[in-house]
C-alpha cells in the first residue's frame, strides 16, 4: 500500500502533466462526459448501446502530455470501429468532432487503423489483423503518446500482436482521453492509464524512430488482396437472407384481431435494449418481449423480429420466437412532443422529446430512479434504469426544467395508473438541464426574509451604536464647553459683582449712584444665575445620576433656598424610553418656568409633576403666585426661549396665567414615530 501511494505522489509531483498510474473507474459514470452514444456501466465495463456514429465517452485532464492509455475492447456489431482517443480537446457531439488522435479496430477491413481528427478524419495507418477482427471478441489495445510519437499494439486472444506507429509533425502536445465508437456498439473493460516514456515506445517499436505519418497512408497485407479483405465482410453478410418480404408494419397490427392468437414478422430499428426491447419503424414503436438475451443488440440496430402478437390498448407486445440482426444503422431521430401530446397515447412505444419541470424524485425497484415531471396540466413520470446511472440525476434539483428523449409508454406496468403516461430513458445523457429551480423557492424566499433580518438588525444595530457614540461626542462637547464657561463666564460674572459690591461700599450716601450700582448688580446677579443654569444644563452628567423629576426637584431647591417658598413634586409611570434629547429640553423648560416661578410670582408653594405614559411624556410646573396677563406683550425672552425649545422637540408647550390666579405650565411631547429604530429601543430596553 505504502510504494503504491508513494508511486502516485512521484508521478503527481514530479509530472504534472501527466496522469497517474491508476485503473480509469468504469463504475463512477459521473467522472465521464459524453458525447453522443448510450453509455451505461454493466459488470465492471462500459459498452456503448448505440450505433451512432462517433459516439464519444472523455475524461482526464486537458494538461495531461506523454501517456499511455490500454484497454480490452469488444465490438459488438459489423462494419464499425472502435477504439482509444487520446489527447483529445474541443470535443463536440457529431463525427470526429474533436481535435486528437484515435487507434482502434475496424470490422470493415479488419484492420487496426491510427489517425488523427479536427473536426474531419485523416487516416495515417490501416495494419490488417490477422486472421480478422471477430464481433463479440475481446481484444487488448494499447495506444500510447510521447512528444510527436504515437504508438498502437493490438493484440489477438490468440496471442497475436499487430503494431503501428507514426510521427506527426506539427502534433497535439497535450489532452484529455476517452473511449470512441463508430456505427457500432462495443464494451471496453480493464481501462489503465500511466505515463508515458522514451523507454516505453522503444519497448513497443524498438529504437528506431516512427515513419512521418501522412494521410491515406495504408499498409496492406500480406495474407489477403486488399480489395478482397475489403468485400470479404459484405460476402459473408450476404451469406444470410435479408429480411422476410411478408414483414407487416407496426402500425397496422393494430388493425389484426384482438382475441385471435396471430403470429406475426416485422422490421424496425432498436430504440431501447433494456429493461424492455423497444423497436421503432416510420409508422410507430412496438415492444419485444425476448426469450434470448445472448444476441447483442444495440440502439440503432435494424432487426427483423417474428412472434406471437398482444395487442395493448394503445400499442402490442411482440412475444418474440426469433430476432435478427440486419445491419445497423443510424439511431432513430426523437419526436418532439408536449405532455399533452405524448398523454393521447398516439406516441405510445415511439421514441420522443419532451420537456417537464422536475417535482420529485425516489428510488425505485432494482435501485432505479422514479423521477415526477409536470408539464402544463400534465403529470408524468420518468424511469432511469440503475445500470450505470451515476449520480447525477440524484442530483438534479427540484424545481428544474429537463429536456428528455426516451421512449414514451401508457403501460400501467410503467404508469401504475398514476400519471398518463411514463417515459423510459435510455440513459442519463438523455437528460438535459435546460432551466435550474427558479430562486424564489420556498427556502430560498425563507432564507431570504432571514437575511434581511439579520442585514437589518445588523443595521439597526450599527445604527444604534452610532448615534450613541454621536451621543457620546456631543456629551464631551458639551462638558467641556460647560467646563469652558465655568471657568470664564461664570468666574468674570463673579468677579463684577465683586466689584460692584466693592464700589457700593466705598460710595457712600450717594443715593442715586448707589440705585445705579444696586442695578448693576442685581443684573450681575441675574446673568451669573443663568450661567450657572447654563453649565448645569450642559453637563452631560446632570441627569446621569438622577431622573428628570429629582433634576428639577434640586434645581429648585437650589434657586429657592432660603426662602419661604414650597417645593412640591409628583410623578407618576415609568420613566424609560425617552430619548435624551427630548429629557434636555424638558429639563431646560422646566428650569426656566421655575426660575420665573422663584423670581416674579412671589408664590408660597411651588409644584412640579411630571408623568409617564406609553408614548408620551408630560411635565407641569405650576405655582400659586400673583400670575400675569397672558399674551403677546407679556412674553419675555425666557418664555420665547421656553417655546422654541418646545418646537424643537415637537412638543406642545402651554402656559396658563391671569392675574391673582397663578401661573401653570405645561408641556407634553409628541408620540414616537413607529420606525425600526423605535422598536429596536424598546426591544433592547424590555430585555
Amino acid at each position: 500500500m505504502v510504494p503504491a501511494l508513494a508511486l502516485w505522489w512521484f508521478f503527481n509531483s514530479a509530472h504534472p502533466d501527466s496522469p497517474p498510474i491508476h485503473f480509469a473507474s468504469l463504475d463512477k459514470r459521473d467522472e465521464w462526459t459524453a458525447y453522443g452514444g448510450t453509455w451505461e456501466a454493466v459488470d465492471g465495463a462500459m459498452r456503448n448501446n448505440s450505433d451512432e456514429r462517433g459516439a464519444k465517452l472523455m475524461t482526464g485532464s486537458a494538461d495531461w502530455r506523454n501517456y499511455s492509455v490500454e484497454a480490452d475492447i469488444q465490438l459488438l456489431g459489423q462494419f464499425g470501429d472502435a477504439g482509444l482517443i487520446l489527447r483529445a480537446r474541443n470535443e463536440e457531439e457529431g463525427v470526429d468532432a474533436y481535435n486528437g488522435y484515435f487507434a482502434g479496430l475496424r470490422t470493415l477491413d479488419d484492420s487496426l487503423i491510427l489517425g488523427r481528427a479536427d473536426f474531419g478524419w485523416r487516416e495515417y495507418r490501416v495494419v490488417p489483423i490477422n486472421p480478422r477482427v471477430n464481433t463479440q471478441t475481446w481484444y487488448h489495445l494499447k495506444f500510447l503518446a510521447y512528444e510527436c510519437d504515437f504508438v498502437a499494439t493490438a493484440t489477438s486472444p490468440s496471442g497475436e500482436t499487430t503494431t503501428t506507429a507514426i510521427r506527426n509533425r506539427n502534433c497535439l502536445q497535450s489532452g484529455r482521453f476517452g473511449l470512441k465508437s463508430y456505427a457500432t456498439g462495443a464494451l471496453w473493460r480493464n481501462v489503465q492509464i500511466r505515463p508515458a516514456s522514451r523507454t516505453d515506445e522503444i519497448a513497443m517499436i524498438g529504437p528506431d524512430a516512427p515513419p512521418i505519418g501522412h494521410p491515406a497512408d495504408v499498409v496492406g497485407g500480406a495474407a489477403y488482396d486488399s480489395l478482397a479483405r475489403n468485400l470479404d465482410p459484405i460476402y459473408r453478410s450476404m451469406q444470410n437472407p435479408r429480411f422476410d418480404s411478408h414483414a407487416v408494419p407496426i402500425n397496422n397490427l393494430r388493425l389484426l384481431a384482438p382475441n385471435k392468437r396471430t403470429q406475426v414478422t416485422v422490421r424496425g430499428i432498436v430504440t431501447l435494449t433494456t429493461p424492455v426491447l423497444f423497436i421503432q419503424d416510420s409508422t410507430g414503436g412496438l415492444a419485444i418481449s425476448r426469450n434470448d438475451q445472448r444476441l447483442p443488440l444495440e440502439i440503432g440496430d435494424e432487426v427483423e423480429a417474428s412472434g406471437d402478437l398482444v395487442l395493448g390498448d394503445f400499442s402490442s407486445v411482440l412475444k418474440d420466437k426469433s430476432i435478427r440482426i440486419l445491419w445497423s444503422h443510424s439511431p432513430v431521430p426523437a419526436v418532439v412532443v408536449t405532455a399533452s401530446q405524448a398523454a393521447t397515447g398516439n406516441f405510445d412505444a415511439v421514441f420522443v422529446e419532451i420537456e417537464g419541470v422536475l417535482e420529485r424524485k425516489q428510488e425505485g425497484p432494482n435501485r432505479s430512479l422514479i423521477m415526477t415531471m409536470r408539464s402544463g396540466s400534465e403529470n408524468f413520470r420518468v424511469i432511469v434504469g440503475s445500470r450505470g446511472r451515476g449520480s447525477f440525476p440524484w442530483r438534479l434539483q427540484e424545481g428544474s426544467r429537463l429536456r428528455l428523449h426516451g421512449i414514451c409508454v401508457v403501460d400501467p406496468t410503467y404508469t401504475h395508473n398514476e400519471t398518463p403516461f411514463a417515459v423510459i430513458l435510455p440513459a442519463i445523457d438523455d437528460i438535459q438541464v435546460m432551466e435550474g429551480p427558479p430562486w424564489w423557492s420556498t427556502g430560498h424566499i425563507v432564507a431570504g426574509i432571514i437575511v434581511l433580518l439579520l442585514v437589518g438588525l445588523a443595521a439597526q444595530a450599527i445604527h444604534s451604536r452610532v448615534n450613541k457614540m454621536k451621543l457620546r461626542a456631543v456629551f464631551e462637547e458639551r462638558e467641556r464647553l460647560a467646563h469652558d464657561m465655568h471657568d470664564t463666564l461664570a468666574q468674570s460674572f463673579a468677579g463684577i459683582g465683586f466689584q460692584l459690591q466693592a464700589i457700593r461700599d466705598e460710595v457712600g450716601n450717594e443715593e442715586e449712584l448707589r440705585e445705579h450700582i444696586d442695578l448693576a448688580n442685581d443684573l450681575v446677579r441675574a446673568s451669573h444665575e443663568e450661567a450657572r443654569r447654563s453649565i448645569t444644563a450642559l453637563r452631560s452628567n446632570a441627569l446621569a445620576d438622577s431622573s428628570l423629576l429629582e433634576a428639577l426637584d434640586q434645581s429648585a431647591r437650589r434657586i429657592v433656598n432660603g426662602g419661604s417658598m414650597q417645593v412640591q413634586t409628583f410623578s407618576k409611570g415609568n420613566p424609560g424610553g425617552i430619548s435624551p434629547r427630548v429629557v434636555d429640553a424638558f429639563f431646560r423648560i422646566g428650569q426656566e418656568a421655575i426660575a420665573n416661578a422663584v423670581r416674579h410670582s412671589g408664590a408660597t408653594t411651588l409644584t412640579i409633576a411630571i408623568a409617564y405614559e406609553q408614548a408620551t411624556v408630560r411635565l407641569l410646573v405650576e405655582d400659586n403666585g400673583r400670575g400675569f396677563p397672558v399674551g403677546e406683550d407679556s412674553a419675555g425672552f425666557g418664555i420665547r426661549s421656553m417655546g422654541k425649545r418646545a418646537e424643537s422637540i415637537g412638543a406642545v408647550l402651554e402656559i396658563r396665567s391671569s392675574p391673582g390666579n397663578g401661573t401653570s405650565v405645561q408641556l407634553e411631547s409628541a408620540p414616537p414615530k413607529r420606525t425600526l429604530s423605535t422598536v429596536w429601543q424598546e426591544y433592547t430596553s424590555k430585555s
